[in-house]
């Protein structure tokens, strides 16, 4: 049988206060950080991941990418900041580009996510459309807010899936 001393039992106790205090504050931190930036004007975010295109469960191309848009908050409606896509680009490393003229979406502040559809255009001038959705947290490695996009692009010729991650 273990037994512990007094000064060991109140360092175990602060330990855990403090790990219990990251545990509630942090979140609220990442959630502040993202309403703040969608209360402010206009916000460019840049995520950097994976393009891919699949048929039939068979993964057929695989590109880096870089996406880029520019978001431009409307509203604030309880924990769900709206705001409109009013540019952006798709970049591959195959070299497709993709521009985006509209969309709108939202901040979902209680569940940390973000939605999103933009319409546009590729170099061809088929329409295109993007739907995003992510979820931001807390990155420890990074050291800042992170948010983890998982998205579908739609072209006239073929359905893409977007893998990225983006700091905000």
């Amino acid at each position: 049988m273990v037994t512990l001393s007094r000064k060991t039992k109140i360092t175990i106790a602060g330990i855990l206060a403090v790990a219990m205090a990251l545990v509630i504050i942090l979140p609220l931190v990442a959630a502040q950080t993202v309403a703040n930036n969608a209360a402010s004007n206009i916000k460019t975010l840049h995520a950097r991941g994976n393009i891919y295109q699949t048929i039939n469960s068979n993964t057929i191309t695989y590109y880096q990418a870089n996406l880029t848009l520019t978001l431009q908050p409307t509203s604030t409606n309880g924990t769900v900041k709206q705001f409109n896509v009013t540019g952006g680009t798709l970049v591959t490393a195959n070299g497709n580009t993709y521009t985006f003229t509209s969309g709108n979406g939202g901040v979902f502040t209680s569940r940390h996510a973000v939605l999103l559809k933009a319409q546009g255009t590729d170099t061809n001038g088929q329409a295109v459309t993007l739907g995003l959705a992510g979820q931001y947290s807390y990155s420890w490695l990074a050291g800042h807010v992170a948010l983890k996009i998982g998205a579908k692009l739609q072209t006239e010729d073929a359905n893409y899936t977007l893998l990225m991650l983006a700091p905000i």
